[in-house]
């Protein structure tokens, strides 16, 4: 059976699927887990079940889906993250604007990880796309946090490090999910790029907080070196 495409006319009918798949249980839970959320907008839906639906609407007309992919739930945000990762850009601009259309519907952590880990067509435009990233690392809080995490998802690697830390050190701001953003790409940087991060930081302008933030994570992680550790926590900012 070919897959059904998702229109204006029988969204109404996608949409009532999507609610079916709602967990109650998991609705309290996933109220919890993004406290920034509303919880009237959020369903309970799994995310194996979104991305089962993703799936189907990728094989189908996923640019028509987005065309129609409603606001009113955040399972609506996520799916909308998903099926933007299964296109395939024609162009480096037409991957521009396929994440320029997700950012308005980046709304929390959850949607900005998920969508910026999906976006595997990064892969193919790399060079272009990482000057691209500037443009989100100037906007709102939400713009950063999907800069930050491209950055950590595709561009932690010895041809990238030193750009992608020296942009790390340029953002100061109060947002709580971008400083976090911070620390996770810095604790990350730690595990893969140990020598020029390590170098980092011990000389950078991030303030005590975001940094120590940083240290703490990469102490916990499991794919950081011991040695690496205990270099970094002896360089917590006091």
């Amino acid at each position: 059976m070919p897959t059904e495409v998702i229109t204006k006319s029988n969204y109404s009918d996608f949409l009532a699927r999507l609610t079916s798949l709602a967990d109650e249980k998991y609705r309290a839970f996933q109220t919890k887990l993004v406290p920034n959320e509303e919880a009237s907008r959020i369903l309970g839906v799994r995310m194996p079940a979104l991305r089962t639906l993703a799936k189907e609407i990728g094989r189908g007309d996923p640019r028509g889906f987005l065309a129609v992919c409603g606001d009113d739930y955040y399972e609506e945000r996520m799916l909308r993250a998903l099926v933007t990762g299964k296109i395939k850009p024609e162009s480096f601009e037409d991957l521009c604007a396929l994440a320029g259309d997700m950012l308005p519907y980046v709304n929390n952590w959850a949607v900005c990880d998920c969508f910026c880990m999906d976006l595997k067509a990064v892969k193919r435009f790399r060079e272009p796309f990482f000057d691209h990233i500037e443009t989100y690392l100037g906007g709102d809080e939400w713009a950063q946090r999907v800069g930050l995490v491209l950055m950590l998802s595709y561009y932690l690697d010895g041809e990238y490090i030193d750009r992608v830390l020296g942009r790390v050190d340029r953002i100061h701001t109060d947002a709580y999910y971008v400083r976090m953003a911070q620390a996770w790409l810095l604790a990350t940087a730690a595990a893969k790029c140990p020598k020029p991060t390590v170098a980092y930081f011990a000389d950078n302008s991030l303030d005590s907080a975001t940094l120590n933030k940083a240290i703490q994570k990469a102490a916990e992680s499991f794919r950081v070196e011991d040695s690496v550790k205990t270099t970094l926590k002896s360089l917590k900012k006091r």
